[in-house]
């Protein structure tokens, strides 16, 4: 039997290869930078994420890279979140990031 995955795990697979800007070598969920993903009422795709410090300025490029890789998906409703409560800890990074 073929299975296809859910959307919000096909997304998730497409987050898995936005990488930092700064540190190519590791992707946003690796720094913890990917916080949520939900998928809304309306069918819009949501992608909370949190910046390693509150003036990153990274974030932009992040942003504009979670958008390309979800589009390139098939994703054309994405909304992007940033939160900065409660701020990001080294807790975050993933085994992978380490």
């Amino acid at each position: 039997m073929i299975t296809t995955p859910s959307p919000l795990s096909e997304a998730r697979r497409l987050l898995d290869t936005v990488c930092d800007p700064e540190i190519p070598v590791l992707t946003i969920a690796d720094l913890g930078i990917l916080r949520d993903l939900r998928r809304q009422e309306d069918g819009t795709l949501e992608v909370v994420i949190t910046p390693t410090y509150s003036g990153c300025p990274a974030m932009n490029a992040i942003e504009v890279n979670i958008r390309a890789a979800l589009q390139e998906g098939g994703f054309d409703h994405v909304k992007v979140t940033t939160v900065l409560s409660p701020a990001w800890t080294t807790d975050w990074l993933s085994a992978e990031g380490r």
